[in-house]
């Protein structure tokens, strides 16, 4: 049985070459990229893509769309929720995969860096035909780049955003020890260094307790670490700022015991995006509403005493009625701004 037979929403593939301008730039002060292919790499991306699902003509402008991005490590299937949930509104969902570890290995190249995932998703996008898009969610750190998507010029025009325990603008536990994430990252990029690492690394993380990420999988320990070492979490808060001053939409959604990321930190994430508490929605340890929020155009803030690190999987019901919300607030308005034109 083929991915698409098990997944519960169609699965396509489309071929890219990414990343070729950003490396050209590159090889005039990064050694590395001397040896980068001329027009960049090409990848196979496997995406969701709910479309053939929906159940009125694609082209219609009353078809919302969403984009969903996973954290690393992390797949579509991390959004199958989500999907269907949206689906039974009307609402297309895409959800790339983004390159796991095995490209770094294959290219000697590719390091998961939020710019050359902004490229990546830039160049998927442009290769489906998209250049709209009404909400963008981004799980953990992929924050980074869809932050970078967003001040890209060329990019496409995003009306929203849904921010699931986003990483950090600061350096989250996740990140620490420095020396690991670090050190750890540059020696697997050696292969005599991926060899060591599969042979004693899962034994050495599991007695040490140094990372949060689970060691079974050592490829994904060090995609982990990788994104958020080359993640340039330090310029997040001005772009955090941005979005705030352009009073575009944002959800933000997160868990107060996220073993990745301080409460802090989420904290402060929602007051540089303009939130108080009165924007704040908390559920306590049972997922019961403790405290409700009030209702902003701007933003909205929910947050969740236990979840986890992927608590909009462990209270799927009440973030998809959190993004339903923000799809309603985009009704809003385009319904405010046809009555201005109407006006005028």
């Amino acid at each position: 049985m083929t991915k698409e037979e098990k997944a519960k929403y169609p699965v396509k593939h489309v071929k890219i070459t990414t990343c070729g301008q950003l490396y050209e730039r590159w090889k005039e002060n990064k050694p590395l990229y001397e040896r980068a292919p001329k027009n960049g790499l090409t990848l196979d991306v496997e995406y969701a893509d709910n479309l053939s699902l929906l159940n009125w003509d694609s082209d219609s402008c009353d078809t919302k769309l969403m984009v969903c991005l996973h954290g690393a490590p992390g797949s579509h299937s991390d959004f199958e929720a989500v999907i269907q949930h949206m689906t039974r509104l009307g609402v297309r969902v895409i959800a790339p995969n983004f390159p796991d570890y095995s490209v770094t290995i294959k290219t000697d190249i590719f390091r998961h860096s939020a710019e050359e995932k902004t490229e990546f998703i830039k160049d998927f996008l442009r290769a489906i035909g998209i250049n709209r898009i009404d909400v963008m969610i981004a799980h953990s750190s992929a924050i980074y780049p869809t932050t970078m998507l967003w001040c890209d010029q060329k990019g496409p025009r995003i009306e929203s955003f849904v921010l699931l325990n986003p990483g950090g603008h600061r350096r989250i536990k996740a990140m620490r020890p420095v020396w690991y994430t670090e050190g750890g990252v540059k020696v697997y990029q050696n292969k005599w260094g991926r060899t060591l690492f599969q042979i004693f690394g899962t034994a050495f993380l599991n007695i040490t307790k140094t990372v949060t990420v689970k060691a079974d999988n050592m490829n994904n320990v060090i995609l982990s670490a990788s994104t958020m070492r080359y993640s340039r979490f330090k310029q997040l808060e001005e772009k955090l700022i941005k979005l705030r001053e352009s009073k575009i939409p944002v959800l933000l959604v997160f868990s107060e015991n996220d073993r990745l990321i301080e409460k802090e930190i989420f904290y402060e994430m929602a007051e540089i995006l303009g939130a108080n508490e009165d924007n704040i929605s908390i559920y306590d340890e049972n997922g019961c509403l403790e405290k409700d929020g009030s209702v902003d155009d701007t933003i909205k803030v929910v947050s969740f005493r236990s979840g986890g690190h992927y608590c909009f999987l462990k209270y799927t019901n009440v973030v998809n009625k959190a993004c339903d919300q923000l799809l309603r607030t985009l009704d809003n308005k385009l319904i405010q701004n046809e009555v201005i034109c109407d006006t005028n």
